[in-house]
């Protein structure tokens, strides 16, 4: 099953901070950029021979041109944003929804990516983890079996044997040796 992710604000929240943050930084900087280009145009060699009005003509021509130029610009790099936080944005909400179904116990799932998405190598190695999950999964449930069968012939040594097997593909042995140090910490 195939999941298209089609819908650009899908955390809306965090996309309009991040394109208000990136609409303001270019405000500043045209401001900056305006006022710079602005005191060496007017300190010019040759601007002293312009009369009051033409230097007032010039400098409305210029803040006018500016500002159409500061305009596009800021509506370029905005929509090309919404598109490039959709390819960052985008999967890390889809990886949420993954994660929430694999937290309530549905391997099934996989995730699927986009050419064009920033977190290709992120998806791939998540599948790799949900896929090993899996394979443990199915070896764990054949150890059950064979568990059940050892039992029911009488064998316990060797029930005993594959119990201890099962499930060794967690790594918790530095989770549990944490825990009894906090433990005694307290």
């Amino acid at each position: 099953m195939a999941i298209i992710r089609k819908q650009y604000f899908v955390k809306p929240k965090i996309q309009l901070r991040y394109l208000s943050i990136l609409a303001i930084i270019i405000v500043v900087l045209a401001f900056l950029v305006y006022y710079i280009f602005l005191d060496s145009l007017l300190k010019s060699p040759g601007m002293e021979l312009l009369s009051a009005g033409d230097a007032k003509n010039f400098v409305r021509t210029y803040t006018s041109g500016f500002f159409w130029v500061t305009l596009i610009f800021m509506a370029l790099i905005l929509i090309e944003s919404i598109f490039y936080f959709h390819r960052i944005i985008g999967p890390i909400y889809f990886f949420e929804k993954v994660m929430k179904r694999i937290s309530e116990g549905d391997f099934t799932v996989n995730i699927h990516h986009r050419k064009k998405d920033e977190t290709v190598e992120l998806a791939q190695n998540m599948n790799s983890a949900i896929e090993n999950i899996r394979n443990s999964v199915r070896e764990d449930r054949k150890k059950i079996q064979q568990i059940k069968s050892a039992i029911d012939s009488g064998n316990i040594d060797e029930a005993g044997k594959l119990l201890g097997e099962l499930t060794m593909w967690f790594k918790t042995e530095k989770a549990e040796s944490e825990k009894t140090e906090s433990e005694k910490a307290e």
